[in-house]
């Protein structure tokens, strides 16, 4: 069903980091409407970038990181322009949110 919402695959995420890179993003369709980023890998660092983060995110796509657990992460997180994050700490997430002004709708 070309209709149900699809995650960037493990290879997918290796071809996603060699486009942005090479700058030819832009010019490649995507399929994908969810790109998740666990924390920590090994290709985090990578992925880390606003500048994808604000591409995916303009074609569409919801970028989500997991798991954060300290404010911190939570900061870095939204900096970098993630839809949102996962954690294993809901209310802290919620303080966290409630203080810094972040809505459900940014």
């Amino acid at each position: 069903n070309p209709h149900i919402p699809v995650l960037f695959s493990f290879p997918r995420v290796l071809q996603l980091l060699g486009l942005f890179y090479t700058g030819l993003l832009p010019f490649v369709p995507l399929k994908e409407q969810f790109l998740e980023i666990p924390m920590p890998s090994l290709i985090t660092n990578l992925l880390m970038r606003k500048a994808l983060f604000q591409h995916l995110t303009a074609r569409g796509i919801q970028v989500y990181i997991w798991v954060l657990n300290d404010e911190e992460d939570f900061q870095r997180a939204f900096d970098l322009g993630a839809t949102g994050v996962m954690t294993d700490f809901p209310t802290r997430l919620k303080e966290f949110m409630d203080r810094n002004g972040i809505s459900k709708s940014q």
